[in-house]
């Protein structure tokens, strides 16, 4: 078995002394690193952690004894140990020897502890050089998990038995364990459940069947009414069909989807550029199917059953065949190899050559893996591999792309497109059907040609009652490397797609931005205008006005898509506070022009402003409408209310004023950079949070929302004693002023650029530089939900966008007599916004504006300032423009009036409408009009009944 390349991550957590375990010896064989985590990634030295181990049963002791910890020599003895035994045994290869490594590891009410037995294993060496070796290599195996960080936990197949289980963290981090039997599992399963982790899902502890989890989880009908996206359900049902990242022998399985690799370009509106997904690779051809059939009907034995394919669209081969130029599949590709690469025509080379051949090939019915949808690296020799030359003479080098592709990062982009198309949506079904429903059995796969050799499929082999060693071990090998079938999660046809025009929810600006209109609300002086800051949620709108931090607060009602019965299609109205709600903050006051002479009160907070700090950019208002501002004379940031602008809270940590902060998408985190050089990073404990978002107090994870969680999972309250937690992580490697910072949680990651202009990506886990983005210089910054990097250069009116590796997409230069005053990207990360003000003096301005930044030490480029104006884009200012995130191109735009400039826009939360607000003062809310009647016509048909049509109803 292959030996594990690069090197495990460090998550060695900080066990304390006097602790007690429930604890088992064990021996362990590695098998390969591997994570679904995204953080921390790096093409160079491979993407992938966790560790996966393989393990054969032996007969042990299990006993309470103390644990040693390879850190500290405390014994632990605080805990209470649980009342199931958490043990196996495992081999670990080294070199042609399979020597034992004796493991210590138990699960405490408090932890699970995976821990090398250094005693055990260096009475198994018998030479020193292997003693040695073993010294060196255990130490860093020692694991240790807090029972708060487990999120998720599921049953996993291990080379046929029922032998493994799979932890998901609550930091998105996973492992996988194999423990050699049924019961080997089953008893750490009960040991970890009986301990009760608190951010355990409880749809983990009801069953661990799989058909059963994707009918609990609701995926399936959340799919259908396009809630979640085609490739993160994929996802999902890989997760559930038991294939894993941590397991190469069951790695995740996706469809190719194009049939079109030909063409100048890509036309995803065509039926005719898709593949069939209602047939198996190996049924595409119609000639090559005759041939498959024929030999099923001829098949004839008493023991094995018939079959069409006698290989697999999914194994180890199959996934190095894709990954090798990335590790650590570089190194098992050699492994499996015996020490050398595959020749080269056998290797990956060309995406159209590999489709014709899974098309021609009697051997070859590979579909694909994940990768080819979000990864460009796997198309690219980051690493210069020599991977040999090929019988014409040509060296192995990146992959030879369709015509329709300009780059690597370009053809992922279009090939995840395509599998959101429409198409592919109305579609998928029938693929899930073959490869995890009713058609991947019986009768039905039958005549769906879907037919594998019998070995593949679970149940059909009992490993532990062939009784021949020999023929025992030879039928693991067969499944490592022929591969498996996944578990069946339907025996009845999976649902459709809901039709595209019947989803309300995703009729959003971006989708038809030609329906869209600007409807003015009323009485702006009653708004609390211009805005710094807006945050629209379902039923309210918080505004913070351009005074932050010192800033006033109001906090509207609202319901977006409910027509008010006088031609705006929404409801919105001004909510005025009492002198007494405003618990003795200071009022604004603005007098109604009005008759009735009534006055509206905005309270303001109490805050000293340091000097030169730009309000837009140190105020943000979190899920819970609460505020959050920097700028503060005392480097202190502050949790605000807006329901009386009260300070709830005041958190220090720089050493110099906030100059500017930002909020992670699910307001979990909060970064904040100063004038210190210096980001930092904190964690935000909110008062209502979804059961599947709870973060560990403990852990440095990003609580991110559990994958199967249910979607009316409940709320709970949360009392802490402090709402900002922090810093967690200083942040470090700017050279002065921070001038710009993002932060998302799903992805682990902070963006940030300073006044000397370079633009650093941190790792929230870990707190560590990812990558410095060469020769990007930056203004503003903002991050996408698929991790796109947006830039703003206001030097060069340029904006730039690059992927997390650090890879150039595009690039769109914009005149010198506009500026960007706000960026924001949509929630599929697919659109991006940007607010065009005007610049009376263009060229004058950005001249000003360069000589100040090199007062601060920076050194542009005189050749880039010098771009040739025809080749920039002359935007309409004031507008608010439509950029595809992908190409940078324009594709609408919304003009606003003379002396309209834009100080803040936002989204609300399923993107349907835009709220802008202007110098002038006015609260602009840009939406598509005929949305909130097919609402409405919806609610009537659904018969709902409410105050929401009150104003239908009344007009």
């Amino acid at each position: 078995m292959p030996k594990p390349a690069g090197k495990l991550p460090d998550q060695t957590s900080n066990i304390q002394p006097s602790e007690r375990t429930t604890e088992a010896v064990t021996e362990t064989r590695p098998i390969i690193i591997s994570s679904t985590s995204q953080q921390d990634c790096d093409p160079k030295i491979g993407n992938w952690k966790g560790f996966c181990y393989k393990r054969r049963r032996k007969e042990v002791e299990s006993s309470i004894a103390p644990m040693q910890s390879h850190e500290s020599n405390q014994t632990l003895e605080n805990e209470v140990p649980t009342n199931n035994i958490f043990s196996n045994s495992e081999h670990v290869d080294t070199t042609d020897i399979d020597i034992p490594i004796a493991m210590r590891k138990g699960v405490t009410s408090r932890r699970i502890n995976f821990i090398v037995d250094n005693y055990n294993n260096e009475t198994s060496a018998t030479t020193d050089g292997l003693l040695s070796s073993f010294k060196a290599g255990n130490q860093d195996k020692d694991r240790s998990w807090l029972m708060s960080s487990l999120h998720q936990i599921y049953s996993r197949r291990y080379l046929l038995r029922r032998s493994a289980l799979e932890l998901f963290m609550v930091d998105r981090s996973n492992f996988f364990f194999d423990f050699g039997s049924s019961e080997g599992r089953r008893n750490a399963y009960r040991a970890i459940v009986q301990a009760r982790p608190p951010h355990l899902n409880n749809i983990y502890l009801a069953t661990q069947r799989p058909d059963q989890l994707l009918k609990r989880t609701q995926l399936m009908e959340r799919w259908a009414r396009w809630e979640i996206s085609n490739f993160e359900y994929l996802m999902q049902l890989n997760t559930l069909a038991g294939r894993s990242y941590n397991d190469i022998t069951q790695y995740p399985v996706f469809p190719w989807i194009l049939s079109d690799y030909d063409s100048e370009s890509l036309d995803i509106s065509n039926p005719s550029s898709f593949r069939d997904l209602s047939k198996p690779v190996g049924a595409l051809n119609p000639d090559r199917l005759k041939r498959f059939q024929e030999r099923y009907a001829s098949f004839d034995d008493p023991v094995i059953p018939k079959f069409h394919y006698g290989s697999h669209y999914s194994s180890a081969g199959t996934v190095l065949y894709y990954l090798v130029r990335v590790e650590p599949f570089t190194t098992l590709a050699i492994q499996l190899q015996g020490g050398k690469f595959d020749h080269a025509d056998r290797m990956f080379s060309d995406i159209s050559g590999t489709w014709n051949g899974v098309l021609e090939d009697m051997s070859d019915v590979k579909e694909l893996v994940p990768e080819l949808f979000y990864q460009p690296e796997v198309l690219t020799n980051e690493n210069s591999i020599d991977f040999g030359t090929t019988q014409l003479g040509g060296k192995l080098d990146t992959v030879k792309l369709p015509a329709w592709a300009e780059n690597p990062v370009d053809f992922i982009h279009k090939h995840r497109k395509a599998l959101e198309s429409e198409y592919v949506s109305s579609h998928l079904h029938e693929w899930i059907d073959l490869i995890f429903g009713y058609k991947q059995r019986g009768k039905e796969a039958v005549a769906a040609n879907n037919v594998f050799f019998y070995i593949t499929y679970e149940g059909t082999v009992d490993i532990d009652k062939i009784s021949d060693p020999v023929q025992q071990h030879a039928t693991q090998d067969q499944i490592a490397y022929f591969g498996q079938t996944p578990s069946q999660l339907l025996t009845v046809p999976h649902l459709k797609k809901m039709p595209l025009a019947e989803v309300l929810h995703l009729q959003t600006i971006f989708r038809n931005p030609n329906e869209v209109k600007p409807y003015v609300v009323p009485s702006p002086e009653r708004c609390n205008l211009p805005a710094a800051s807006i945050h629209a949620s379902s039923d309210a709108v918080v505004v913070v006005d351009i005074n932050a931090p010192a800033a006033h607060v109001a906090q509207h009602s609202w319901q977006p898509n409910t027509p008010d019965g006088h031609g705006t299609p929404f409801l919105f109205q001004h909510r005025k506070v009492t002198a007494g709600s405003a618990g003795g903050t200071l009022m604004r006051m603005f007098k109604a022009p009005s008759a009735s002479g009534e006055e509206w009160r905005f309270p303001q907070a109490v805050a000293f402003s340091a000097s030169g700090i730009r309000s837009q950019a140190i105020v943000s208002i979190t899920c819970d409408r609460e505020i959050i501002t920097g700028g503060h004379a005392d480097n202190s940031i502050r949790l605000i209310s807006s329901d009386g602008a009260k300070t709830l809270e005041t958190a220090y940590g720089h050493c110099a004023p906030v100059t500017c902060l930002g909020l992670s998408p699910d307001s979990n985190y909060l970064v904040t950079g100063s004038r210190d050089a210096t980001v930092l990073l904190w964690r935000i404990h909110r008062v209502l949070v979804s059961h599947s978002n709870v973060v560990s107090e403990h852990s440095t994870g990003t609580g991110t929302q559990s994958p199967t969680s249910n979607s009316s999972s409940h709320l709970i309250e949360k009392n802490r004693r402090r709402r900002i937690e922090g810093p967690i992580q200083v942040l470090r490697g700017h050279r002065s002023e921070i001038i710009s910072c993002c932060v998302n949680s799903n992805l682990g990651i902070v963006v940030s650029c300073s006044h000397s202009s370079d633009v650093l990506l941190h790792s929230i886990r870990r707190g560590r530089l990812i990558r410095r983005l060469d020769g990007v210089e930056a203004h503003s910054v903002c991050l996408s939900s698929e991790g796109v990097v947006m830039a703003w250069n206001e030097s060069q009116h340029t904006l730039s966008t690059f992927t997390l590796n650090g890879t150039p997409i595009a690039r769109a230069q914009f005149s010198f007599f506009c500026s960007i005053s706000c960026m924001q990207i949509s929630v599929d990360g697919m659109s991006a916004l940007i607010g065009v003000n005007s610049l009376e003096n263009g060229r004058a301005y950005n001249n000003s504006l360069n000589s100040q930044l090199n007062k601060s030490g920076v050194d542009f480029d005189s050749e880039s300032e010098e771009t040739d104006e025809n080749n920039r884009t002359d935007l309409p200012s004031p507008s608010v423009c439509f950029l595809d995130t992908h190409t940078l191109e324009v594709s609408h735009v919304l003009r606003l009036g003379e002396g309209q400039d834009i100080t803040a826009l936002t989204l609300n939360q399923d993107n349907t409408n835009l709220l802008v607000s202007t110098l002038d003062k006015q609260l602009i809310i840009f939406t598509d009009p005929s949305l909130s009647l097919k609402v409405v016509d919806q609610m009537l048909k659904l018969g709902w009944e409410g105050n929401g049509l009150q104003p239908l109803i009344k007009s």
